[in-house]
């Protein structure tokens, strides 16, 4: 019997070696990686200001955060191409991204030449806005680094592509906060999630993006239109007046209200939009985890909640209107982080508890969807989906 438990003892004593060695060597093997990493000529700086948390979207997992770029170069650079490795597995890209893309995502604050924003000058700079996308979650790697390509004009006039390897960083948990919808109307809704990602502000002299993973929420009935009759009258939208509600317990810490509403899908809004503007009629709600809920564009004077009031989930704090940057009767919401000024924090992403995804649609056809007042539901394909964040622009229904 005594020499069972020594030899169990000893087995014991063997795996804990085997297991420190083992991940001794995974860790060896990650600063070889790095060390591996080929030093650039090029006096770049790049840098990660914002990286999410891990998100669940169409059956894939999705990671969005800024590159910073600065150009110390007395030449400039242009920016061609970024592949994404995985730091252990160093011999493919786990993804690529075109000078269409970085065009599309690339921002370049104070540019006035908007038709090359992959050129960076001397002493200029860009953020570059990434979406990885993983479609099994055992390929997502622990860490990753960049290859920055550029284009580089030499003296005699020709130029050659100049590759950069550059700014590990650790792929971070996937996000464990799920919500309720910011409404409490069933059937179908239009959403819009993809606009808002690149929307800028400055805050405290620093840029975020508050916005990032914000969702425009629009009703559609069963007659398969928005709006009845006269579509340039809110009132008509089956979208205006609905009741909106607080996804979360929480302590209301700054509304506007009194601002006029807009005439639907005209070219003008009722006010001039500026930051105090922008959100229109607006209750911004602190759940807890210095996390903020903006519900913007609420009808005037419908407001239900005051600053320093606290709510209940699922308590009503006000009705869905057409005010402030808004171009027709809809819900614009988002989470982000504490800030002591309004749009100062950073997007936070979350998912929503349960819904069905019936279509996904492109920017071109919503805009024509809104405007011919009718959205088809002869062609839908439900797919029930929990714990996920609807992305791009789609339809969906909650039952």
């Amino acid at each position: 019997m005594k020499y069972t438990i020594l030899l169990s003892f000893l087995l014991i004593i063997t795996s804990c070696k085997k297991s420190e060695e083992s991940k001794k060597t995974n860790e060896e093997s990650i600063e070889q990686v790095q060390v591996r990493l080929k030093k650039s000529g090029l006096p770049l700086q790049t840098s990660v200001s914002f990286l999410s948390k891990l998100i669940q979207a169409n059956d894939k997992t999705y990671l969005a955060y800024e590159l910073n770029v600065l150009n110390n170069f007395k030449a400039s650079l242009d920016l061609r191409k970024v592949e994404i490795f995985n730091l252990l597995e160093p011999e493919l890209p786990i993804a690529i991204f075109d000078s269409i893309y970085i065009n599309e995502n690339f921002d370049r604050p104070g540019l006035s030449n908007e038709n090359d924003l992959n050129l960076i000058s001397a002493n200029q700079f860009g953020i570059l806005n990434l979406n990885l996308e993983f479609k099994e979650s055992n390929t997502i790697p622990k860490k990753i680094f960049h290859k920055l390509h550029f284009k580089v004009q030499k003296g005699n006039g020709e130029s050659m592509m100049y590759p950069m390897e550059t700014t590990i960083i650790n792929i971070p948990d996937k996000t464990n906060l799920t919500l309720g919808l910011p409404f409490n109307k069933k059937g179908k809704w239009l959403y819009e999630a993809e606009g808002h990602k690149n929307s800028r502000f400055l805050a405290e002299g620093r840029p975020t993006y508050p916005q990032r993973f914000a969702i425009d929420w629009i009703f559609v009935n069963n007659n398969e239109e928005f709006s009845k009759n006269n579509t340039k009258e809110n009132k008509n939208w089956h979208t205006y007046g609905l009741e909106l509600i607080s996804v979360a317990d929480g302590i209301v810490i700054d509304v506007k209200d009194g601002m006029i509403e807009n005439e639907p899908l005209s070219e003008e809004m009722a006010v001039r939009i500026t930051r105090e503007t922008i959100g229109g009629n607006y209750v911004i709600i602190d759940i807890g985890n210095d996390i903020y809920a903006f519900y913007g564009h609420l009808i005037p004077n419908s407001l239900k909640v005051n600053i320093g009031d606290k709510v209940e989930k699922g308590q009503v704090i006000g009705l869905l209107g057409n005010s402030g940057n808004s171009d027709l009767p809809h819900l614009h919401f988002h989470l982000e982080s504490k800030s002591d000024i309004f749009f100062g924090g950073e997007g936070i992403p979350y998912h929503i508890k349960e819904f069905t995804q019936l279509k996904d649609y492109s920017a071109e056809e919503v805009s024509s969807l809104f405007h011919n007042n009718h959205v088809p539901l002869d062609s839908l394909r439900p797919i029930e989906k929990s714990n996920e964040l609807p992305i791009g622009y789609g339809l969906i229904e909650i039952k």
